[in-house]
């Protein structure tokens, strides 16, 4: 389905939550990662809420904002016609949900920020710098590599050049990345405490105690810039592994209700 300019994947059945999904290398809904990835992200909810999955779309022009991209979202809100609407970001998706609830704060009822923060931390903003570098220079395979290096492995970044030779299939599958570039490069100039507006929506800051792209330095701030918000700091969980096991989705729950 489409809203205004989203693509979206709905699944399950009640009140709409809509859910901005994590840095996938493709764009859009349509592909087999999207696909599946969205039905990862649902599950959890479905039995009690209509899951809306958004990943950015395709077709993002070069120098485009979060705050553009949280634009195109509140449009897609508008579209759907049921109100202001539940909202979870994870990582880059939690980005452009906390610009969405600073900038137009009559499109989301209750915000969930799951293992994303006000800012990247200044290494993460530099290796994803590189990875749209690369990608800028049409070497998709490095960036894959640096992305994937940074993501399993840590201080994994003097390994990306190994990496690189073994992802070229992947990456002439993938084809051109340049609206990964671009919502990376949107990213990296994403903060919280410069959005004019206030995040007044009852938001839950959810994250790993490990996660190396948001130390909880990152997070306290974060806590911080949203008034009334609360912080829960799952142990021994990172960045991608905070999403495993059923505390998680029971936290979300409980929020959202």
């Amino acid at each position: 389905m489409t809203a205004g300019p989203l693509p979206l994947i709905a699944a399950g059945a009640g009140a709409p939550l809509l859910y901005l999904s994590g840095l996938l290398p493709v764009a859009g809904v349509s592909s087999p990662l999207a696909k599946r990835t969205a039905e990862y992200s649902a599950r959890p909810f479905w039995d009690v809420r209509t899951v809306l999955y958004a990943n950015r779309r395709t077709g993002l022009p070069p120098g485009m904002t979060i705050a553009a991209i949280a634009a195109e979202h509140a449009q897609a809100i508008s579209a759907l016609g049921c109100g202001p609407v539940d909202v979870l970001g994870v990582s880059t998706g939690g980005s452009i949900a906390q610009q969405l609830a600073a900038d137009h704060p009559g499109s989301v009822r209750r915000l969930v920020l799951v293992s994303t923060g006000c800012r990247l931390s200044a290494k993460t903003r530099r290796m994803q710098a590189r990875v749209a570098q690369h990608i800028r220079a049409g070497h998709s395979e490095q960036a894959l590599a640096s992305m994937i290096a940074a993501i399993l492995i840590p201080h994994g970044q003097p390994l990306a050049p190994l990496l690189s030779p073994f992802l070229t299939r992947l990456s002439r599958r993938l084809g051109d990345l340049g609206d990964l570039a671009t919502t990376i490069e949107a990213e990296d100039g994403f903060d919280l405490a410069s959005c004019q507006g206030t995040i007044l929506a009852p938001t839950l800051i959810l994250a790993g105690a490990r996660d190396r792209f948001y130390p909880q330095p990152l997070l306290h701030e974060t806590r911080r810039l949203i008034p009334g918000s609360v912080l829960h700091v799952i142990p021994r969980r990172g960045h991608m592994t905070v999403m495993t096991g059923s505390r998680w989705p029971s936290i979300v729950r409980a929020h959202l209700q």
